[in-house]
């Protein structure tokens, strides 16, 4: 058993390059990541608002016009944390990184 362990110690130290993952691969894996998440977000914004519209443009009773205006507001507030969200990042990134 401690053979099986020296064997992988020495694997790992012999190529260290193969073994730990460069910075600019994990950079980039997080910029793809970042982009899957605004858009995913992005959709569900516009979904959220397409329907809290036609709420609004259905409603019959107080009520429900009500609820439309909230889901409006809602989806208005979420459309704007995607939008701030780019720069947000962008900013942060170049304070971390010192590009």
């Amino acid at each position: 058993m401690a053979a099986v362990g020296a064997g992988v110690g020495v694997l790992v130290f012999a190529t260290p390059s193969a073994a730990l993952a460069e910075t600019e691969d994990i950079i980039a894996v997080l910029d793809n990541l970042r982009l899957w998440i605004f858009g995913i977000a992005g959709t569900v914004v516009a979904v959220m608002l397409t329907v809290a519209g036609l709420r609004y443009l259905l409603a019959s009773d107080p009520s429900e016009t009500e609820k439309a205006k909230s889901g409006l507001r809602a989806s208005a507030i979420g459309f704007a944390i995607v939008i701030l969200a780019v720069p947000f990042v962008e900013v942060l990134r170049a304070i971390l990184v010192h590009e």
